[in-house]
């Protein structure tokens, strides 16, 4: 397999800044993919940045434990196959947080656009997590 198209996948997935969001996280079942519209960091609550967080490290995590898999695929049919596992389970950990996953795609729209979001979700990761600013 590739690496271009392994880097392809897990870029896909992977989160940088809490900002990148996951391919199966732009769509629903059956919808096609769209880039979701981004948020301001005025309609963002406290809240939604705490589910966020939560949801993001969630995915982060979920990532990082399928790139092992998707390196071993033998075929892009496995590879993607692996990777509809993983985003089923990124949903569902989406879900878990509070968040729909088109609130958390807007969010990842808009921390990667607006600095002030970006900011106010880098503080408030750094406050869950005791980490100084």
């Amino acid at each position: 397999m590739k690496k271009s198209f392994l880097t392809a996948m897990l870029a896909s997935t992977i989160l940088a800044a809490g900002a990148a969001a996951p391919a199966a996280l732009a769509q629903q079942e059956g919808a096609t993919m769209q880039q979701p519209a981004p948020v301001g960091s005025a309609d963002v609550t406290d809240e939604q940045i705490r589910s966020y967080i939560t949801a993001a490290q969630g995915v982060g995590m979920i990532a990082q434990s399928y790139q092992p898999q998707l390196e071993a695929a033998e075929d892009q049919e496995t590879a993607m196959a692996i990777q509809q596992e993983a985003e089923q389970q990124m949903i569902a950990v989406v879900e878990q947080a509070g968040l729909t996953v088109d609130e958390y795609n807007a969010i990842v729209a808009g921390s990667q656009s607006d600095p002030e979001l970006a900011e106010r979700i880098n503080a408030e990761a750094a406050t869950m997590t005791g980490q100084p600013q």
